[in-house]
């Protein structure tokens, strides 16, 4: 999936010549003088969405909510992770290699008592989940563990045990060496990309940023969120917006990774099985105009317009610091601009 990189453009326009004060810590240079100016946001002013960079927009707050709404309706489904077809499981039956061990010397041609030799005992195997849900036990045959988390799959194979008589009280051990079927995606600046298994009803998205290393140094604040195409509920609204093809909902990382008390849901909406989470890279904030070297600054956290103006040098003496523009550039059709007093 393509990420878009949000870039934003600086440019200082000619007017007239100001003289700048003293009043931040940022090294602001005009015609060889070194002055220092204040940082000021680039985002709109003191409202939710400057809270959040502007990158959340009043529709996909709806969206979020939406989302928050529908997957926090019960279910009656058992919270943690439920087995699915591709799943590696490691299921260890440690009584079970004494209860095949005459059918194996007798099918080997040895003694009826003596224990017969495996490279891979029978009682801890690897085992991948079929298509139709489905592992194949030794002994036992086909037992269908899709939807049951491990907890409730040791049961059922030990009431399986029992009920065919091969063992009277069956220890099982059931773990999930692989997650493949029920995981999320998060990719992106982060420190480990990849899948991770949603192993509870209340797992969030900061859950998963968080499980795969947390933001790089090299993250934006921009999530791109994709939730999944039925997200639980095949019939719900959300998954009926993803089967449109409705755009990712945009986030922003700060908003996502501290929300908090009530409505915080809105905002770090539960994740569930195909959702893709991605961090998109800082990128660059290119500054031309009136400055003393126009170029490109790498957009670090916390970058301000005065600091990217500061970061090329300054603006020059035919600059007008009360009307620096500011394009940024989210997406194909989807541009802000404003105009920012850096003074």
């Amino acid at each position: 999936m393509a990420i878009s990189r949000p870039r934003t453009f600086v440019r200082v326009g000619l007017s007239f010549v100001v003289v700048l004060t003293a009043v931040g810590c940022s090294t602001h240079r005009r015609d060889g003088a070194g002055q220092a100016s204040a940082g000021a946001a680039a985002g709109p002013g003191g409202s939710a969405a400057a809270r959040d960079g502007g990158l959340l927009s009043a529709g996909d707050r709806a969206r979020l909510a939406a989302l928050c709404a529908e997957r926090s309706q019960p279910t009656g489904a058992t919270d943690g992770y439920h087995i699915g077809p591709d799943d590696l499981l490691e299921i260890r039956i440690p009584d079970l290699l004494e209860a095949q061990a005459p059918l194996q010397a007798s099918a080997q041609g040895g003694a009826p008592g003596r224990a017969a030799v495996a490279g891979v005992p029978s009682f801890q195997q690897g085992l991948r989940v079929d298509a139709h849900g489905n592992v194949t036990i030794a002994t036992l045959g086909m037992v269908p563990v899709a939807g049951l988390t491990p907890d409730e799959a040791e049961r059922e194979i030990a009431r399986r045990l029992v009920k065919a008589g091969i063992l009277d009280a069956p220890q099982v051990s059931v773990l999930v060496a692989e997650y493949r079927s029920r995981v999320a995606a998060v990719m992106g600046s982060v420190e480990r990309p990849g899948v991770y298994p949603v192993t509870s009803r209340d797992t969030s998205l900061a859950d998963l940023v968080s499980l795969a290393g947390g933001p790089t140094r090299e993250a934006g604040r921009l999530v791109v969120f994709t939730p999944s195409a039925n997200g639980g509920a095949a019939a719900s609204p959300a998954a009926m917006a993803a089967a449109r093809g409705e755009p990712p909902i945009r986030m922003d990382l700060d908003t996502l990774v501290h929300a908090q008390g009530q409505g915080a849901c809105a905002l770090d909406p539960p994740a569930r099985p195909g959702d893709v989470v991605s961090v998109s890279p800082a990128g660059t904030v290119q500054v031309t105009g009136w400055v003393d070297k126009p170029g490109s600054v790498p957009v670090t956290r916390g970058l301000t317009v005065s600091g990217a103006i500061a970061a090329v040098g300054g603006s020059v003496f035919a600059a007008d610091d009360h009307a620096v523009t500011v394009k940024r550039t989210l997406g194909p059709g989807d541009e802000d601009t404003l105009v920012v007093d850096v003074d």
